[in-house]
């Protein structure tokens, strides 16, 4: 059996759908040993390096520079997968290509941010979604999400049940970080303790500007005389306001990263005193659970899916001025517990979840 994998999420620098589907392809490889997996993008991304079973096809029209994602997607990804007599596709940035041929398919749901937060979108991004969303989502033969409040929003908005649910985990590498592993990672950060920390692509949604606001608030009030925010991620979009901020606060103890690669995250979040996850919506909250992992409290929002994420291991608030504020000041003054052995599941369990859509299909076919 060949499956087709959209292989746009998997950047050069990965981040969240990106590093979701990274696992899932290394789990999904022991999952399937008869397959052969082709993983498709419009240009060069990290493609696990698993076993001889793996194409990377790289689009060598030169007609890809014109086109938009949610376009090349459409017009381009379904002729390569075409070409190579795919049997099934794993839709895993939720849209689907155009296929003439009798493909079977897959997509994963991690979020209805189109509708839920539309105003956090960028412009491409958001007309996209309101053009195909819903009709690839109710066209896919199988359905899965990344928590049960993604499957409960895409039943209340689409009315379509979703086939599995397919929870990020976290891998082996986020743990208690040792001290020479914290203090030889902050100062190559040139970061010193105590912090504060936050994670998240520089964009609307993940709801900084607030953050930011809170922090020096409380700074200016003497209450976390002390502490900085650090904040890691890369540039995103809509973040101008944000960007004037940063830059002011720069003066105050607020420190701006950018992105920081995977290797160096179990230690930045080991270090820190708190992690506070601010966001106005999310899908799930991967960063809530890789912190807990390491053994850091959590302040994050309290919306079902977040609540999956950090269980009863986190302190949760409003996303506003005073919630963060009253949130921060909470969870510092107690030794709430973390959850340091990590979720109840594992990257296997997801992947293994995935294997038995396709699986299934495989077996009708063969019958």
């Amino acid at each position: 059996m060949k499956v087709g994998i959209d292989g746009n999420p998997l950047a050069l620098k990965l981040t969240g759908i990106g590093r979701y589907t990274y696992e899932i392809c290394l789990e999904l490889d022991r999952a399937l040993p008869d397959a052969q997996f082709f993983v498709y993008s419009k240009w060069p991304v990290t493609v696990p390096k698993i076993s001889s079973r793996w194409t990377h096809r790289v689009d060598p029209s030169p007609l890809k520079k014109y086109l938009k994602n949610a376009a090349w997607l459409k017009l381009r990804a379904g002729s390569l997968c075409e070409e190579d007599k795919i049997d099934f596709y794993w839709a895993s940035s939720t849209l689907l290509p155009w296929f003439h041929a009798p493909i079977k398919t897959v997509t994963t749901v991690y979020d209805l941010n189109y509708l839920v937060v539309p105003q956090s979108m960028p412009r491409p991004t958001l007309w996209a979604h309101r053009l195909f969303f819903r009709r690839d989502v109710l066209k896919a033969d199988f359905v899965a999400t990344i928590s049960q409040g993604t499957a409960d929003r895409l039943y209340h908005h689409l009315g379509r049940q979703a086939d599995a649910i397919m929870p990020p985990a976290v891998g082996n590498a986020f743990q208690i970080a040792s001290p020479d592993q914290i203090n030889h990672t902050l100062a190559s950060l040139g970061v010193a303790r105590p912090y504060l920390l936050a994670l998240g692509t520089l964009e609307p949604r993940k709801n900084l500007d607030q953050l930011v606001r809170a922090f020096l608030a409380l700074k200016q009030a003497g209450e976390i005389p002390l502490h900085k925010l650090v904040l890691v991620g890369g540039k995103g979009w809509r973040d101008s306001t944000l960007n004037r901020l940063l830059q002011d606060a720069s003066e105050h103890d607020v420190i701006s990263l950018g992105y920081v690669s995977d290797e160096h995250l179990p230690a930045l979040y080991s270090g820190a005193d708190l992690f506070v996850f601010p966001s106005l919506y999310e899908g799930f909250g991967m960063p809530v659970l890789e912190a807990l992992a390491c053994g850091t409290p959590v302040v994050a929002t309290d919306i079902p899916e977040i609540r999956e994420a950090g269980g009863d291991s986190a302190t949760y608030i409003q996303p506003t001025l005073d919630g963060i504020k009253l949130g921060i000041l909470k969870a510092l003054s107690s030794k709430h517990a973390s959850l340091a052995n990590g979720p109840g599941w594992t990257w296997k369990n997801s992947a293994r979840a995935l294997a038995d859509l396709i699986a299934s299909h495989d077996n009708q076919h063969r019958s």
